[in-house]
């Protein structure tokens, strides 16, 4: 018995093995059917109901009963179907709008611009992004949709305009640790708006292609109906107009050579050497240019601009305007290098400016701090503006704050030719995006914008000395006010000296203390002059008092700073946003017990702290590059800090104690660690150290 359990079992076993077999191969079951054990059923059956016995021509119940009970117990083996494997999530992809530029800019290029790049093989494609890409592989992708970006040798990185429409500012797209990510290009890009590709420090050739070149392989084509050939859509336009034009230079050829044998034909009322005014800008252009200029004119680079200041218009609705204005007259194509350290940064920085002999600050201010890795995409400039007009106003004049300074008395800065490079760099400051020179006295703010004094002015005595003299004259009794006979000489007084003439001797000596300041204030006048704002002074000289006087322009809060956050954060309700939502608090509260602390002291954003002493100007400076409120208004809407937050620091570095939050001052972002931030205390003392140490631009 049991040798026929035991023989029963193996040929069951045989049976089912036969079966697998079947199914992994379907030869299998034709070479070896399944074999049935006699006296055993392998199909399932009710009490008392009939097994069906196999007959010649019928489907083999027992191998259809096992195949259905092997599917309901292995259904991931036995449900397979043949040719479909396991389903696998591709990557996902976005598709982001690029433009390839051919030289750093500062600002998005206009129409005429855009359609140049094109006609070179750079410009405006839609480019699919892999979120799982890392930077390599988005080189190889871009170099693939732009050809000549291979030049570049990966020395190019991505820039976006800050919102709005029209020309706009151009803000750097900061880079990870590993480069540029799919994932990170998409959350930058958000589905608005273009990325800019920018070359670091080549110029790519702008020289138009051939329409069979291999960078419009992927556009769509359609046929000019002049030349019958097949140009790209989006060059379309531009191609009829050329074609156009050649078709009728050749009939107006050909009529030119029939109306020269007619010599009864009356001549063209206008002569190829007349000249024809243009209606936008009144100039005039020979007849045959100007529909090229008239096609043009609105689209005139900042070159012309400079050279066409004069034709202007006088009228200015707002500072704001009148500070674009200035920006307008920045030479982009040309630089103005600076190359400095941060110590003693001002005292350097006046004389690398002076030693500039081939390059005029008319140009695009470019600065680089010694030993550091920043490259300056505004940042680096707004920084060094600010702590020169910081150098200018502590070194170069001196009174109160809060009334206005008057320069201070100094030959030997006057022989140097220091006022007029102080007068160069608050014009560079106002057009380039520096902070407003907001300290001058009212006698000498009007001194700059007519150059002369006026009649109603009663200027503050500044000097100390002078000072001292006036109270000694002023409280002398009886002979001793010949004691200072000789210093009342020398200010130029030669009347009498005595008790009943004290009035006329104060007023003289006033008068002294501001006549010997003015050829420092003229020669400060001269160079405003590079910008043309010693003009627009005289012009609208009510319309910029707020920018050189104090007390008119709003200055950094708290309530300006915590507006301009803009914080990153995770999933709504998770634990990481519950910790980045605390943090976003004490940045806050922060921000606002600064602002407490200076109203406590009295301090003002002009005055000195100490090295480990925090303000609000230091805190924004730190982060944006700057220390003040942006003077054009459309700025100051666009003024925001990204804050980002960094939940991994110790995946990354392993088991440590301290971490510092991170920030890119051109992209106007910080990043907090997290971890490391669980108190206020915490959060305090880590920005602190990080404010006052790490003014450095550095990976480390």
């Amino acid at each position: 018995m049991a040798d026929s359990n035991e023989k029963n079992l193996r040929n069951m076993a045989t049976t089912l093995l036969n079966m697998l077999r079947s199914t992994s191969d379907p030869t299998a079951q034709r070479l070896n059917p399944p074999s049935v054990v006699p006296g055993h059923s392998l199909a399932r059956t009710a009490p008392g109901q009939a097994t069906r016995v196999q007959g010649h021509g019928e489907t083999p119940s027992c191998s259809t009963s096992i195949q259905h009970d092997m599917a309901r117990s292995f259904p991931a083996l036995f449900n397979k179907k043949k040719g479909k494997g396991i389903k696998r999530p591709g990557a996902k992809t976005t598709s982001i709008t690029f433009i390839l530029l051919n030289k750093p800019m500062e600002k998005t290029p206009n129409v005429s611009e855009e359609m140049t790049l094109l006609q070179g093989g750079l410009g405006k494609k839609l480019i699919p992004i892999p979120h799982d890409a890392n930077h390599m592989e988005i080189s190889d992708i871009l170099c693939e949709s732009y050809p000549k970006l291979k030049d570049l040798e990966g020395a190019w990185l991505i820039h976006k305009a800050s919102g709005g429409a029209g020309i706009r500012k151009l803000n750097l797209v900061t880079p990870e640790d590993v480069g540029y990510t799919g994932t990170s290009l998409s959350k930058t890009w958000g589905g608005r708006g273009y990325l800019y590709i920018m070359p670091i420090q080549q110029e790519l050739d702008t020289t138009p292609l051939p329409f069979t070149s291999k960078e419009f392989l992927g556009m769509p084509k359609a046929r000019c109906s002049s030349c019958l050939e097949l140009i790209p859509l989006q060059l379309l336009t531009i191609h009829v107009q050329t074609c156009k034009t050649m078709s009728e230079t050749n009939e107006t050829d050909d009529e030119v050579t029939i109306l020269e044998d007619d010599r009864s034909e009356p001549k063209s009322p206008v002569g190829p050497d007349q000249n024809v005014s243009c209606p936008m800008c009144d100039e005039e252009f020979p007849e045959d240019s100007i529909q090229m200029h008239a096609s043009t004119c609105g689209d005139e680079d900042c070159k012309s601009v400079v050279l066409a200041a004069s034709k202007c218009p006088s009228h200015f609705s707002s500072t704001s305007d009148i500070i674009k204005s200035l920006e307008d007259r920045v030479d982009h194509s040309k630089t103005f290098n600076i190359n400095v350290t941060r110590d003693d940064l001002y005292q350097r920085g006046l004389k690398q400016w002076a030693r500039q002999k081939q390059s005029s600050p008319k140009n695009r201010l470019l600065v680089s701090f010694i030993g550091e890795q920043g490259i300056d995409d505004g940042a680096l400039r707004r920084e060094f503006l600010t702590e020169m007009i910081r150098g200018l106003e502590l070194h170069l004049f001196e009174g109160d704050a809060h009334q206005g300074k008057n320069p201070k008395y100094s030959i030997s800065n006057l022989q140097e030719n220091i006022f007029k490079i102080c007068g160069e760099i608050i014009a560079t400051s106002l057009a380039q995006g520096g902070p407003a020179p907001n300290f001058f006295s009212t006698w000498s703010y009007h001194f700059l914008c007519h150059g002369k004094m006026l009649v109603t002015d009663v200027p503050e005595v500044t000097d100390v000395e002078i000072q001292n003299l006036i109270e000694q004259v002023e409280s002398a009794e009886g002979d001793k006010l010949t004691e200072y006979c000789d210093a009342i000489i020398a200010c130029g007084y030669t009347g009498p000296i005595n008790n009943d003439h004290k009035k006329a001797i104060t007023d003289a000596i006033r008068l002294h203390s501001v006549m010997r300041l003015i050829p420092m204030l003229s020669q400060l006048r001269e160079g405003l002059s590079i910008y043309g704002l010693d003009d627009l002074l005289s012009q609208h000289h009510q319309a910029l008092q707020q920018v050189f006087l104090p007390g008119n322009l709003k200055q950094v809060d708290a309530d300006f700073m915590v507006k301009a956050l803009s914080p990153q954060y995770s999933e709504k309700g998770s634990l990481r946003h519950r910790k980045e939502v605390t943090i976003i608090n004490f940045f806050q509260d922060l921000l606002q017990n600064l602002e407490d602390q200076a109203g406590d002291l009295g301090g003002s954003p002009s005055a000195e702290s100490g090295p480990k002493q925090l303000s609000l100007e230091k805190l924004c400076q730190w982060i944006s590059g700057q220390a003040h409120v942006p003077l054009v208004e459309t700025e100051q809407d666009s003024f925001k800090i990204t804050v980002n937050f960094d939940h991994d620091c110790t995946s990354r570095y392993g088991p440590h104690t301290i971490c510092f939050p991170t920030v890119s001052a051109c992209a106007m972002s910080i990043t907090m660690p997290t971890q490391h931030m669980t108190s206020y205390a915490e959060f305090e003392d880590l920005i602190c150290q990080a404010v006052c140490d790490g003014f450095q631009f550095t990976k480390h």
